[in-house]
């Protein structure tokens, strides 16, 4: 047993204590530093915490970690702001690397809504400047959207006469021949044909990146890495890793299908919400309803204000996802599904009503991103008690194309995570990593200031939107907890419930928002184990 005093010791809105002691893996007690000094005649070690802010260990309730890992390898073309640059970094990279014999070049990352030269998607011409030799795929930074060039095109097959498959595009020009840009399901035909990667090289890889999470204060994640035919493969690498007692997080695997035709066959082998233990359990089916605002493809009721024409795209059918639904919700599986343009997310409700009937949303049913809404979306939501999965950290590249993409009216009932919280929507936070990376105090700021990270605007994106840093908090950590049916094992820091806790360099509670940016993690544990401590903490044993 372990004792941690003279601290601030956040449990609840309004509530702390300066000391608490770990047994195991679980918190025995709470209280003051005096009343838990007179427990350590029973403890291994007391801690003195300095006067240091702890909070619950954060989670993070969507995001794809696999590829958070596979992204820090890979070329950085994040915050690039032109397609010069963009095409410039290419060439360094291949000229750099050209004794490794590289045959394919993929990486993520470019945002058009950046570039200072031309604010359109690079394509096939633009690329072709890189390497006409080597297929090069570039992401946008949501994922939605693929830039290829003329060799890549090649090698995944697409030509004039190859057709867009249901709910993606491959854009072609006036004289019917593929530009290299591929939407929605249309990426796939290129997702099939990636070299694969060894099963040693991405264990190594997620060891490598868990550290950095801890080192951010993380200690759960919903990770959203099992897709279709590799679901089980995915599985075992954190299978593998727990029994090689190397995970450092917890993780609730959310089973991605951007394919149906591979569900039937999951629930047929009788994987279940919630199996397995509490470093890796098995967690909701997670499906797409539509694309991303960045690249006009999340579906909109009414045409983009900037796009005359375009409503984006529903990646499948209502039929098709009400039976997809269905089959989930009668073998009793939770399920989440990705939906941004209200559109989208009308799909959503109509499914999940369909599918529950009469019954209450015991599964939990939750929808991911819900970013464009109005009033009666939000009610729907509210009065069938789904989940809100909301990522704040979006508003960093959203708000300067938000007006222009869906008029000023649209806008301003969107990103609406005050209303949801006053409604009593259950709204837990994320950053859908690699789309953002997953750093909790740079999410929190955008929700609490309604600003991005420079700072701006004044005042705040529709401050009224805004929550307070309490609410931030426990959507970060209770809400999350929630979502994952584990509201009594973690999230709060209390009697009974898991150690999972970190320590910070100072009082969040007393600083201004902007110095809420810079907050350190000192120390991070789970289960009572420490696994991170920031190199100038200092820490003191009292024997």
């Amino acid at each position: 047993m372990e004792a941690y005093i003279n601290g601030k010791i956040y449990s609840e809105r309004g509530c702390f204590y300066e000391a608490m002691l770990v047994e195991k893996d679980r918190i025995k007690k709470l209280g003051s530093t005096k009343e838990i000094m007179k427990e350590t005649v029973h403890t291994n070690k007391t801690y003195d915490l300095k006067g240091k802010t702890v909070l619950p260990g954060f989670n993070d309730s969507h995001l794809h970690f696999l590829m958070t890992a596979e992204y820090l390898t890979m070329l950085p073309i994040v915050g690039v702001t032109s397609i010069e640059e963009l095409i410039q970094r290419g060439k360094e990279y291949l000229e750099n690397n050209r004794d490794e014999n590289i045959p394919f070049l993929y990486t993520e990352g470019w945002n058009q809504n950046q570039f200072t030269d031309e604010k359109r998607m690079p394509d096939r011409v633009d690329l072709d400047k890189i390497s006409l030799e080597i297929p090069i795929i570039m992401a946008r930074v949501d994922r939605h959207v693929f830039s290829l060039n003329s060799a890549a095109l090649k090698f995944a097959g697409i030509t004039a006469d190859t057709p867009s498959p249901e709910g993606g595009e491959i854009q072609k020009d006036a004289f019917g021949e593929p530009t290299g840009l591929l939407m929605e399901r249309a990426i796939d035909i290129v997702r099939a044909k990636r070299p694969p990667q060894s099963k040693d090289h991405q264990k190594e890889m997620l060891v490598h990146t868990m550290q950095i999470a801890n080192s951010q204060g993380l200690t759960s994640m919903h990770v959203c890495d099992c897709k279709d035919d590799e679901i089980y493969d995915t599985f075992s690498l954190y299978e593998e890793l727990e029994k090689e007692e190397k995970l450092t997080l917890r993780f609730y695997q959310q089973i991605w299908f951007n394919d149906g035709k591979y569900l039937p066959k999951y629930i047929e082998k009788g994987w279940k919400t919630g199996q397995g233990t509490s470093y890796n359990r098995v967690g909701p089916i997670k499906l797409f309803a539509d694309g991303a605002l960045g690249g006009r493809t999340a579906a909109m009721r009414q045409d983009y204000a900037d796009d005359s024409g375009n409503k984006g795209i529903l990646t499948k059918s209502q039929e098709t996802l009400d039976q997809e639904v269905k089959m989930a919700v009668d073998n009793g599986h939770q399920v989440i599904i990705h939906a941004i343009g209200d559109k989208g997310i009308e799909t959503v409700l109509d499914a999940y009503d369909k599918a529950l009937g009469e019954n209450e949303n015991t599964l939990r049913l939750g929808v991911n991103h819900v970013q464009i809404t109005d009033l009666p979306l939000l009610e729907r939501i509210r009065d069938r008690h789904y989940l809100a999965y909301t990522q704040p950290i979006f508003l960093e590249d959203d708000i300067p194309i938000i007006e222009d993409r869906v008029g000023k009216d649209l806008a301003g009932t969107s990103y609406a995570f005050g209303t949801m919280h006053r409604m009593g929507i259950r709204q837990s936070f994320s950053t859908d990593a690699p789309i953002a990376p997953f750093r909790p105090f740079d999410n929190l700021y955008c929700a609490v200031t309604r600003k991005r990270l420079n700072g701006t605007p004044i005042g705040g994106f529709l401050p009224d939107e805004a929550v307070d840093l309490y609410t931030a908090i426990d959507a970060y950590t209770l809400e999350s907890a929630y979502a994952s049916f584990e509201e009594e094992e973690k999230g709060r820091l209390k009697t009974g419930y898991l150690a999972d806790f970190i320590v910070l360099d100072r009082d969040i509670f007393d600083i201004s928002p902007e110095e809420m940016k810079e907050t350190v993690v000192l120390q991070t544990f789970i289960g009572g184990k420490k696994v991170f401590e920031h190199e100038n903490w200092k820490e003191r044993v009292i024997e």
